[in-house]
């Protein structure tokens, strides 16, 4: 559904280790939304955002954020009280999201499978031996996206590095055995399956790296993701019920393993998936047809409240 948003101010940066990532996406979004005729001004995620946003007075936010307050809830809860629809999941769906390990437990009773992980609280060094899995290990950060933090361990005496790394972008830290499987994200817009596609990382990365993903020639993408017609419907299935069971809306990625043996893994949702040039889901979108500027407006005509704008009453 269409919706008269003109004045649109295109919210990126803040205080996320992803900050640098959410500029270009919003510079992207930016233009894409001035050639389509749309008073779209830049505002950059601070302290002084409730004045820049009540100077503009938008129709609504396009949230290119990633990552932090941005992307867990929190700046949607800023807009639900300033009344001012935005784009992408409400309040929950942003911070179930946000969770690996809320996320994974949801999906996991729904019937999704996930891997098997184990939490800790930032700054905890236990041995190998609290591990129910063998080596390697995938040690990441509970709530941070494009593989900042996490590294792969092969060793006992590379643990503690590891953990303390997670921990620097973090409050808890998830521990979860390395799955040798082919990485495949797909995508949904408002509930619509998009596609999957498939990521060739470098082979000199030892996974699906932060380089790999935002550095141009570092990783290859298939598209549309050659896969078994059973295995591509359980990915059709697991995308679409992710993204219902956590109530989100608008667009979003589903970041999976395809295992030898067919079985798709959830690895995590990303309720703002990334709109930069290397970006998948835009590539996803392209496959399906729909241009970067379509894809924006698409977004943006979802974009909405958890609830009615509030009447404040002297």
């Amino acid at each position: 559904m269409k919706r008269d948003f003109q004045k649109v101010a295109v919210l990126m940066g803040g205080d996320s280790p992803e900050a640098a990532v959410s500029r270009m996406s919003g510079r992207a979004v930016l233009e894409a939304l001035r050639s389509r005729g749309y008073e779209a001004v830049p505002v950059e995620v601070g302290p002084d955002l409730f004045l820049t946003l009540n100077r503009f007075s938008p129709d609504a936010c396009f949230l290119a954020t990633h990552g932090g307050h941005g992307e867990n809830g929190s700046l949607q809860g800023f807009l639900e009280v300033m009344g001012i629809p935005y784009t992408g999941s409400g309040v929950l769906g942003s911070a179930l999201g946000m969770s690996k390990s809320i996320s994974r437990t949801l999906f996991r009773t729904g019937g999704l499978d996930v891997p098997e992980t184990v939490a800790l609280a930032a700054g905890s060094f236990p041995g190998p031996e609290t591990f129910p899995f063998p080596f390697p290990y995938m040690v990441k950060p509970e709530d941070a996206g494009s593989s900042i933090g996490v590294t792969r361990v092969d060793r006992a005496e590379d643990l503690d590095f590891a953990l303390a790394e997670a921990g620097k972008h973090s409050s808890r830290v998830l521990v979860e055995p390395f799955l040798a499987g082919r990485e495949v994200q797909s995508g949904v817009l408002d509930g619509r399956y998009l596609g999957a596609i498939e990521i060739l990382p470098d082979p000199s990365e030892p996974f699906y790296t932060y380089e790999s993903k935002y550095r141009k020639g570092k990783s290859k993408h298939i598209f549309p993701a050659v896969l078994e017609k059973a295995v591509s419907e359980r990915l059709e299935e697991a995308t679409i019920r992710a993204f219902s069971l956590l109530e989100l809306r608008g667009v979003a990625r589903l970041d999976t393993l395809v295992l030898p043996d067919g079985r798709v893994v959830v690895l995590e949702i990303n309720t703002l998936p990334g709109l930069t040039e290397t970006s998948l889901i835009p590539e996803i979108a392209r496959g399906c047809g729909l241009s970067f500027e379509d894809l924006v407006e698409a977004i943006l005509s979802s974009a909405c409240l958890d609830s009615r704008p509030a009447t404040f009453v002297p």
